[in-house]
């Protein structure tokens, strides 16, 4: 099964993702990957775009969608095609919420190139909300922000409004987990409530 995590920078998916591969990885039985550059040769990529010196509007996106076939290719479909759990740390659905919600971009060529690509579509993706006053602190807390968290406040209003109404477009792919006021383990429990009725096997 393909699960990807979603949400704006800050509202934990990290720990979430890390604990369910902790879960499934039973023999082997789970990936644990992440966008961008989750992928041998990736993190080249993702420093381009995470620190932020691109000049062309586009070109942060045209890096989003060759770092994304690749790893899909290397890492996410043949994961899949062994029958394994790929628990992914961001996909498509933030190169939406970021590029369309956050920079303006257009919605619907942005949507259909995931198809076009013919890249695996995730099977569930759960939506970490949380406060983007509670995200930004959380990440002032972790060191150097990067290019997006600097966007600051307004920015990731707009991603939670982007995210959110993705998640209202396919009720039965997105599941939203609220974060607020919970600690890891008590969100934890959401999700795997939220998988097993989705018919994961914990």
């Amino acid at each position: 099964m393909f699960i990807t995590f979603e949400g704006i920078d800050g509202c934990g998916k990290s720990t979430q993702a890390r604990l369910l591969f902790e879960l499934l990885n039973k023999g082997g039985g789970a990936v644990l990957t992440r966008e961008p550059g989750g992928w041998e040769g990736g993190g080249l990529l993702r420093g381009m775009v995470l620190d932020g010196g691109l000049r062309h509007p586009w070109s942060e996106l045209f890096l989003f969608m060759l770092d994304r076939t690749e790893h899909a290719a290397r890492v996410i479909a043949p994961a899949l095609a062994e029958g394994r759990h790929v628990i992914c740390e961001r996909y498509h659905d933030s190169t939406l919420a970021y590029q369309v919600w956050g920079r303006g971009m257009p919605f619907e060529p942005l949507r259909d190139m995931a198809a076009l690509a013919a890249l695996p579509v995730p099977d569930i993706t759960l939506f970490f909300k949380i406060s983007p006053e509670t995200a930004l602190a959380r990440v002032g807390k972790r060191g150097k922000p990067d290019s997006f968290e600097r966007e600051g406040l307004a920015f990731m209003r707009k991603i939670d409004e982007g995210y959110g109404e993705l998640a209202k477009l396919e009720p039965r792919r997105w599941a939203v987990i609220e974060c607020g006021g919970k600690d890891p383990a008590e969100v934890f429990e959401l999700v795997k409530s939220v998988l097993a009725e989705r018919g994961v096997s914990l």
